[in-house]
């Protein structure tokens, strides 16, 4: 009961079983109290790219803004070597888990299934979020699955012809070859992995909500989660000037997520989609918790810097240093320092480390009377 009222009060709800709406630092305290006494401490988690390229290229894709260059940048990915002595050292100092996410498609890397079961071999937990397009349906790929905590497939449309329009390219009925794979390994195997489908909502897609959480459910994975797109103040994508508009989508979302049955759920990030980009914190906080490293080796305090002032931010190169070398240097609590006096009015609406700073923040500016509890 404990654990649960912490679960719903933080963005959880019955059917997010995942808490994918809010964040998980109740169950790393010994972390968190670590930090709170200024120690220097290893990031429970890293969000990392494996390539610069992608072969396909979503309308709602964020990547625009850290460098992903498509199809040009296909022969530009994380070389083994170094991606490999990354992943040891991330277990070996303490990393938790490790997703390989980043700005571009992770399985453009042909190193990507190796690194997976090196980093859980090295104690880490391992997930992968992939437009599915490239997934192995192999040794490989089963090898991976068997590795993964959790497969994403970045799926926002529920039709070829509205897969083209999302999507940009002609591969609908690849992507669901490539789940209903995954999920029969997952089946003969007995595996733990969970597989979920993930659509990012712009007021142009909203109409694929409901016949995705169908299809999701249809083909049997474990969950769908819909989630806001993630826009720069610039309004690069074109979502940014148009955040009011998301309470109008609340019935359609509110629909998807009645598909639910008792072994599928249909997620909406209620928080992140219906709070216009707001927030309650004005330092960020969560860069020692959380770190990102972008497909060509660099690792920064945030993914908005893969592309934007990013010789200021870079922490170092994990192609030329170890992780471990970076984590040590005065260089990396240098950029934790200046992140933390950044003004966060440059800083694109909901990013990843939104709900980890909220956390934070309250923690570091305590109520009056904090002994009457």
């Amino acid at each position: 009961m404990i654990i649960a009222g912490i679960f719903l009060q933080n963005g959880g709800t019955m059917s997010d079983r995942f808490l994918m709406d809010g964040h998980k630092l109740y169950w790393h305290l010994d972390r968190v109290t670590e930090w709170l006494r200024g120690d220097r401490i290893s990031p429970i988690h890293i969000d990392a790219g494996l390539s610069k390229g992608c072969n396909i290229r979503c309308s709602y894709c964020f990547g625009v803004m850290q460098g992903n260059v498509y199809e040009e940048g296909l022969e530009s990915c994380f070389p083994r070597e170094p991606l490999l002595r990354y992943m040891r050292d991330a277990g070996a100092l303490g990393v938790r888990s490790i997703a390989f996410v980043g700005e571009a498609e992770p399985l453009v890397n042909p190193h990507a299934y190796e690194a997976i079961v090196c980093g859980k071999k090295s104690g880490v937990d391992m997930a992968l979020g992939t437009n599915g397009t490239l997934f192995d349906t192999g040794k490989q790929g089963e090898e991976a699955l068997e590795h993964l905590s959790w497969l994403r497939f970045n799926l926002s449309a529920a039709s070829p012809d509205a897969y083209l329009r999302v999507h940009g390219r002609d591969l609908f009925a690849q992507v669901l070859e490539k789940i209903r794979f995954c999920v029969a390994v997952k089946r003969r195997k007995g595996l733990d992995v969970t597989i979920g489908l993930q659509m990012v909502l712009m007021p142009s897609n909203v109409d694929q909500a409901v016949p995705l959480a169908v299809l999701g459910r249809d083909l049997g994975v474990d969950y769908l989660v819909i989630k806001q797109c993630s826009d720069s103040v610039d309004n690069t994508l074109g979502v940014f000037n148009r955040l009011g508009e998301y309470d109008q989508f609340a019935d359609r979302l509110k629909e998807a997520e009645s598909v639910s049955t008792g072994s599928y759920s249909v997620i909406v990030k209620w928080r992140k989609v219906t709070n216009q980009g707001a927030r309650a914190y004005e330092q960020c906080l969560g860069t020692p918790f959380l770190l990102y490293s972008s497909g060509n080796g660099k690792l920064y305090p945030c993914g908005m810097f893969f592309n934007h002032r990013e010789e200021e931010f870079c922490m170092g190169d994990l192609v030329e240093h170890s992780f471990r070398e970076i984590l040590e240097s005065d260089r990396y609590s240098g950029v934790v320092d200046k992140i933390r006096n950044l003004d966060l009015g440059g800083c694109y609406v909901n990013c990843r480390t939104d709900a980890i700073n909220d956390f934070l923040w309250r923690i570091n500016h305590p109520p009056e009377h904090v002994n009457f509890i």
